[in-house]
């Protein structure tokens, strides 16, 4: 047991005091008189002050001392075993990365954050709890449920937000839920919430933030040539504040710097730097040093060398045929396009008579006629549009077909699926059925002119870099945090599913199990650095997460204060929250009752004599 309110004790003193009263109280004897005219002066004599009697031990007494003792307790709230609810202070902490930028004090704002809620517990009732929660776009739960703040103290050493921007109202709802009647909802964030955030009226938001400016890295993209392997490194930087600032831009491969740059930004400018990088670098790190700037998530990312990922073509048309010589000229100006054999081509181009084996690792293009006989071709059809185009595929981004004859259509009598039509007349389908992705291209390219519009490359453009995204392997190496990230691990390798040796997706000391399926697709990632998928222990790729979010650079915005909430529990005055006290006012209340019926037994028995 112990006492939530200890000076309450000082009210014992009042039974010393009560039983000194009585003590030193004057008792005189009832005298009888026939009549008030009998009682004359002469019966009045002078008293000497009172004299200290024995304490009598009456029912009047006892109901004192005792009711007392009751009010004593009652001011000191007794807390004693499971009997009472303690405080739960249920906080919500901000986890975006601006509440790690140190203000001018030298001190962070997660910094202040976490001596709030220190504070907070201090003066809070002994055996207060507390849950911690922080708001992310997944909100965490990085201390629960209603632990003691020794070990909510240990959990906040790790804590270290650097989430991009995203809706703390999600995090505000868990914490509603963990609250519930019993707890009390604190909100620490470094900006107070406009009028229309939805927070709910009981939620105490604190604000611990400052107006600051800072110089930011905003994007950052690694380039390769095909031809000469050479790269180049394009950086923004963002100055995010209200004065010019200079700031020096190095870019370092383990300990040699690569490029070393002054950079002088004019107030609430960006400014683009390109650079280039020798090939082979593999992996660079890129800072910005700016003085006195108080956002470090920002001046540093990390790249990854960009590695060619070629798609293998082999063109089965006929050198005298107008699709061969139209399709080569497209296909000479793609980057990253190679010739190959059948054995090792990754996108076939034949006629579209000729259909293909049914391979998963295989892609298909048919090109028309569909049948090269002299009496199908002369039946065939010329279409000047309406031209339906499905912009859901892939393959029909940006193709318009403005002014195109469509030449050479004929029936198709193939299970497919239309991407261009012209009525009830499939002009481009994939076909269905097989296990290659096949497409069928219903055109006779000798009489038309699509070859000749700006449409055609664009087409053929999709077809390979749709070809080049189903490719094994990594297809980007660097990626922002909270972006998803997806690659293909193998294709046409039935066998392959069979396996069921795991994946393993290595971050610094950390790694989780990848399921092997054709497909990886990863969650989004909350934490910046290297990420290096192992296939045992062998290295299948690897890849960079960055921080690039210019609202979470502006810090101009930040404010401290408060807002009180709307609704609270007996604010200012005295809180009855204990089972115990309630039981102490019962028996004050039953002794009141008690002196009464005992005063009125008293004033019977005078009566009667």
């Amino acid at each position: 047991m112990y006492f939530a309110n200890p000076l309450g004790l000082i009210a014992l003193l009042s039974l010393p005091t009560i039983v000194v009263i009585h003590m030193y109280h004057r008792r005189l004897p009832p005298v009888l008189v026939a009549g008030l005219h009998l009682w004359g002066g002469d019966m009045k004599q002078p008293t000497s002050g009172r004299k200290r009697e024995r304490l009598p031990l009456s029912k009047s007494l006892l109901f004192e001392l005792l009711a007392a003792l009751l009010l004593s307790l009652v001011l000191s709230q007794p807390r004693f075993g499971e009997l009472d609810s303690v405080q739960h202070v249920v906080a919500v902490l901000d986890g975006s990365a601006s509440m790690s930028a140190v203000g001018t004090d030298g001190v962070s704002f997660r910094n202040r954050a976490v001596a709030e809620l220190e504070q907070r517990l201090a003066v809070a009732r002994r055996g207060s709890v507390v849950t911690l929660i922080v708001t992310g776009r997944r909100p965490e739960l990085l201390a629960c449920p209603a632990v003691s703040w020794t070990e909510a103290r240990e959990r906040l050493v790790n804590w270290q937000p650097s989430s991009p921007k995203h809706d703390i109202a999600t995090a505000l709802d868990m914490a509603a839920q963990v609250a519930e009647k019993s707890g009390q909802v604190l909100l620490l964030t470094d900006h107070l919430p406009g009028e229309n955030a939805r927070i709910g009226d009981s939620v105490d938001v604190v604000a611990v933030g400052q107006s600051l400016g800072n110089v930011a890295i905003i994007a950052a993209r690694w380039s390769q040539d095909p031809q000469t392997l050479d790269g180049k490194v394009y950086v923004r930087l963002s100055n995010r504040g209200s004065r010019a600032a200079r700031t020096r831009l190095i870019g370092r491969r383990e300990e040699s710097a690569l490029f070393d740059q002054s950079v002088e930004l004019p107030a609430n400018a960006e400014r683009a730097i390109e650079v280039g990088v020798k090939g082979g670098a593999g992996q660079i790190v890129v800072t910005t040093e700016t003085p006195n700037d108080p956002l470090a998530i920002d001046n540093s990312v990390t790249l990854i060398e960009p590695k060619l990922r070629p798609v293998t073509v082999m063109n089965r048309l006929a050198k005298d045929d107008a699709a061969q010589r139209a399709l080569q000229r497209v296909l000479a100006q793609m980057p990253d396009v190679k010739s190959g054999t059948e054995a090792t081509a990754q996108l076939v181009i034949d006629t579209a008579d000729s259909l293909p084996s049914s391979r998963r690792d295989l892609w298909w293009l048919g090109v028309g006629p569909l049948d090269r006989s002299a009496e199908a071709r002369k039946a065939a059809k010329d279409l000047l549009g309406p031209f339906l185009i499905d912009k859901r595929h892939a393959l029909a981004d940006g193709v318009s077909l403005a002014g195109v004859v469509w030449a050479g259509v004929q029936p198709l009598k193939l299970d497919a699926t239309p991407i261009i039509s012209a009525g009830d007349q499939f002009l481009l389908s994939k076909l269905n059925g097989t296990a290659t992705t096949a497409f069928l291209l219903n055109i006779e390219l000798g009489k038309s002119n699509l070859t000749e519009t700006p449409d055609w490359p664009i087409l053929i453009s999709n077809l390979v870099e749709q070809r080049r995204e189903q490719l094994p392997g990594l297809r980007r190496w660097n990626y922002r945090l909270n972006e998803d990230i997806a690659f293909r691990l193998f294709e046409g390798r039935e066998d392959a599913v069979a396996d069921a040796r795991p994946l393993a997706l290595v971050h610094g000391t950390e790694s989780r199990t990848l399921t092997r399926t054709p497909i990886i697709e990863i969650p989004p990632l909350d934490q910046t650095g290297v990420y290096v998928v192992k296939d045992g222990d062998a290295e299948f790729g690897r890849f960079a997460v960055n921080f690039f979010d210019p609202e979470e650079s502006t810090l101009l915005t930040l404010r401290s204060g408060r807002r009180e909430p709307v609704t609270t529990k007996n604010e200012g005055g005295y809180e009855i929250d204990s089972t115990l006290t309630w039981l102490l006012m019962a028996g004050i209340v039953s002794i009141i009752l008690l002196s009464f019926a005992n005063w009125r037994e008293l004033a019977a028995r005078r009566s009667l004599a």
